[in-house]
């Protein structure tokens, strides 16, 4: 489904991603470790067929991405996925990516386009993406998949689903169960697990080879993840409810009789409308309140790891550190940070090592023999010692090797090494903001929804076909659309498509679908199964324009890079 927002950070890795001057701040600390490299930037954009538009959610052109960066060799440093919601006929993302990999060495970007196009062929395949065309002659739909592949991509639809919320191996199993997967984890000889497989419909699968993310090393580890949340949320409501009992039961005030209170200004009574939706609003909100309990929880763990470091501000207190992370996906970002500062701090004593440590050994050669003479070893050992006295000299001719390395070393060894922790706000994970009562209600009384019934009138049109024309339609003005296909009892193809839109749309576009339902009512085997309040209010004249006062146009904005 479409989303309001006209970007969304699918995936961050190594950057934190809650706002654009952390995650630029994130790239420029990775950037330290080849602080000579220029070009450190990598830029790609994916875009692909409007044919697939109709199930390409996050989930999806995440997946596509993350394989994109696997292949290209950019999963070994900092990296962000995001997607772009502005040009609904366009899906398409952008991948930033750091040249300099976590090892400090640079990211070949040599003949990127060729193997840029070799790699986007491959994953239109193992995907079942529909090609651009000239890409490929078997255009292949994605509902066409059969076999391994349907049954493969089944398996990780399942996993996806059931990983979202299981925090135990009774949830996890019974989950899989409901989508008719079963899966069997092998041991080693000493009966340590090892791995594990899955299997529906005949067909078995090592969990790796369904995604990389689902071995079972990462499916124990976000099990893990999704108990820590749980009772992190757990914890945190039973100490507001302590807190509360606490509060009622010891405070003098609570043991002494209360005057009659005095008499409250009424405030403003609710609109209609902030009455109709006030108990789905305190719904909301409560939800929205358990999800801030989590991200607390989780800005408390933060700050005692960077209470930790100010106490032990050395290699010793990051690696426990590190430890107490582990992989816990949240924390990727810090972790990632950290152990950039050691790496930074390594990098750094290796090259203090190579140059200001030699100081001696050079100041001893470079007096030459005992007579005074100097040969070229004596003479490189003085060159080397101008570089150790002024880091600020200029870098030698690239046909001097080894005194451009040492000189290169100097420069790095002069410079302030990286301290150790870090501020614990620049990782914490902002919480969300709850709409008002009015904005809410506004929201919810902007909606609109309905369905299209569509039937098969002749095999030259099916109704699939038409019913797919008709969905690409709408998602390019902003509606979001689903699309079901079934037979009916005299055996003819029927095809529904539920439609979603608001009036907080562009004016153009809330206009272009009011019109495109009008005229889907008027075609023969199409069946509009619409509101009479809302056929009426989308046809009244000006009143569109009046809706749309309440929300501004959003600005529409269009890129480009490489198509799928």
């Amino acid at each position: 489904m479409p989303s309001d927002k006209q970007a969304e950070v699918l995936a961050a890795v190594g950057v934190r991603a809650d706002s654009a001057t952390h995650m630029q701040r994130d790239f420029n600390r990775g950037r330290q470790l080849n602080p000579n490299l220029k070009l450190a930037v990598w830029h790609t954009s994916l875009s692909f067929n409007p044919d697939d538009a109709p199930r390409l959610d996050s989930a999806k052109m995440r997946a596509v991405a993350e394989d994109y960066v696997r292949k290209m060799g950019l999963d070994q440093t900092q990296y962000v996925i995001v997607r772009h919601h502005d040009q609904p006929d366009n899906q398409h993302l952008h991948i930033i990516a750091n040249r300099v990999g976590n090892d400090g060495k640079t990211i070949a970007d040599g003949q990127n386009f060729f193997r840029s196009k070799k790699v986007l062929i491959e994953l239109t395949r193992e995907h079942g993406l529909t090609p651009p065309k000239g890409l490929r002659p078997d255009k292949q739909h994605p509902t066409q998949l059969r076999g391994v592949d349907k049954t493969r991509h089944e398996i990780r639809e399942a996993l996806r689903t059931v990983l979202a919320s299981a925090t135990d191996s009774k949830g996890f199993y019974e989950g899989l169960r409901g989508h008719g997967v079963d899966f069997q984890i092998y041991t080693t000889k000493d009966k340590r697990p090892a791995g594990i497989s899955f299997a529906k419909d005949g067909q078995t699968f090592k969990g790796s080879a369904v995604h990389r993310s689902f071995s079972l090393t990462g499916i124990t580890s976000q099990v893990l993840a999704n108990q820590a949340a749980q009772q992190a949320t757990q914890a945190l409501a039973a100490r507001q409810v302590e807190k509360a009992k606490v509060g009622v039961g010891s405070h003098p005030a609570a043991r002494q009789p209360t005057a009659a209170p005095k008499q409250v200004p009424k405030g403003p009574e609710l609109s209609a409308a902030e009455r109709k939706w006030q108990a789905s609003y305190q719904a909301s909100t409560a939800k929205l309140a358990q999800v801030n309990a989590t991200i607390q929880a989780y800005n408390q763990l933060v700050d005692s790891y960077s209470q930790h470091l100010k106490a032990q501000p050395a290699e010793e207190g990051v690696e426990r550190v590190l430890k107490a992370i582990n992989n816990d996906p949240p924390l990727a970002a810090l972790r990632a940070e950290l152990e950039r500062q050691l790496a930074a701090r390594a990098y750094h004593a290796a090259q203090w090592a190579l140059s200001y440590g030699r100081q001696a050994e050079l100041e001893k050669r470079a007096k030459g023999n005992f007579l005074g003479y100097k040969n070229a070893q004596a003479k490189e050992a003085a060159q080397m010692l101008e570089y150790l006295h002024d880091p600020n000299k200029a870098l030698p001719e690239l046909l001097q090797p080894r005194l451009l390395e040492f000189a290169r070393a100097a420069k790095v060894a002069a410079q302030s090494l990286l301290a150790i922790g870090f501020e614990a706000k620049e990782f914490y994970q902002p919480e969300k903001v709850a709409m008002s009562l009015t904005e809410y209600a506004a929201k919810r009384e902007a909606e609109r929804k309905l369905v299209v019934r569509v039937r098969e009138l002749d095999k030259a049109m099916p109704a699939a076909e038409r019913a797919e024309i008709l969905q690409r339609a709408l998602n390019r003005h902003g509606a979001a659309t689903a699309v079901r296909h079934s037979v009916d009892a005299e055996g003819r193809q029927v095809s529904e498509v539920a439609i979603g839109y608001s009036w907080q749309l562009a004016r153009g576009a809330v206009k272009e679908i009011s019109l495109l339902l009008d005229w889907v009512a008027k075609q023969p085997g199409h069946e509009l199964q619409e509101s009479e309040l809302h056929r009426t209010q989308r046809q009244a004249p000006g009143l569109q324009d009046a809706q749309r006062e309440q929300t501004p146009a959003r600005t529409q904005r269009r890129h480009r890079g490489h198509r799928l």
